[in-house]
């Protein structure tokens, strides 16, 4: 691990951490969620908001409309189901070809110490960037009004790191591996209770500076409306294959264009 980058980590976060990576598999393993709190120390967190509030103005505004598994409509079942159901997010997004080589968040990604941490903690032998310019490491901004609505994730993972809190409001909620019945089909029945507020989610409480690694292809997960102030969030995007492009379609969506 370079030092630049551990001047900026929290104090916890050495070497040692990073190997005992086996610790923290049983717990995303059981608990679908791993925070690491204060991972980003505050003289990193000064940085990334400095960075975040510079590229603001050539950030792309996106409103995405879709079902709850991202996936066209079902002709078959009706647009009030939980399959079919639209749910919305708004926010503005960064592309990762507008991020500087040199950037605290592109050295956090591509520093191998941290990567084969993450590769540990999901099982698997190596991880690689998008082969497309814009979708390895995105800055996501919610500002007031603006919300993440219930999905599921394409992804087997997602990492994120909360550079700023809002004020009052965007909290994550979630519903932990409940996607499928035990026979392996689809649980439309508790997703459509979840929908219609019949089921308490779990909140994870979350500070600027934390990363946060979750499995949201089988858990529910939502960010609720920002009511106040301004919530920047990174993620951190990786695939298990090499040269795996984001889809056309979602670059499209989440940055206005493909390249």
């Amino acid at each position: 691990m370079k030092s630049r980058i551990t001047s900026f980590l929290g104090e916890k976060y050495s070497r040692s951490f990073f190997e005992d990576a086996s610790h923290y598999q049983k717990i995303l393993g059981s608990e679908g969620i791993l925070v690491l709190p204060h991972f980003i120390n505050k003289l990193g967190l000064k940085k990334i908001v400095e960075e975040a509030d510079n590229l603001k103005n050539v950030s792309f505004q996106s409103v995405s409309k879709y079902n709850v598994y991202v996936l066209p409509t079902d002709p078959n079942q009706s647009m009030k189901s939980a399959r079919n159901r639209i749910m919305k997010t708004t926010k503005k997004c960064i592309s990762n070809d507008l991020i500087a080589s040199d950037s605290l968040l592109m050295e956090v990604y591509n520093d191998p110490t941290i990567k084969t941490f993450f590769a540990t903690l999901f099982g698997v032998a190596e991880l690689f960037p998008y082969s497309d310019p814009l979708s390895s490491v995105n800055i996501n901004y919610y500002d007031q009004g603006d919300a993440l609505g219930w999905h599921f994730d394409n992804s087997d993972f997602t990492i994120t790191l909360l550079a700023k809190n809002c004020n009052k409001g965007g909290i994550y909620q979630y519903h932990t591996d409940m996607r499928y019945k035990e026979d392996g089909t689809e649980n439309f029945d508790l997703v459509e209770s979840i929908l219609d507020q019949k089921v308490e989610p779990e909140t994870q409480k979350a500070f600027a500076g934390d990363l946060m690694v979750f499995r949201g292809n089988k858990s529910l997960h939502q960010v609720t409306e920002v009511l106040e102030g301004e919530r920047i969030l990174i993620t951190f995007n990786y695939n298990t294959k090499e040269g795996v492009s984001l889809s056309e379609k979602s670059r499209k969506t989440f940055f206005g264009r493909i390249a």
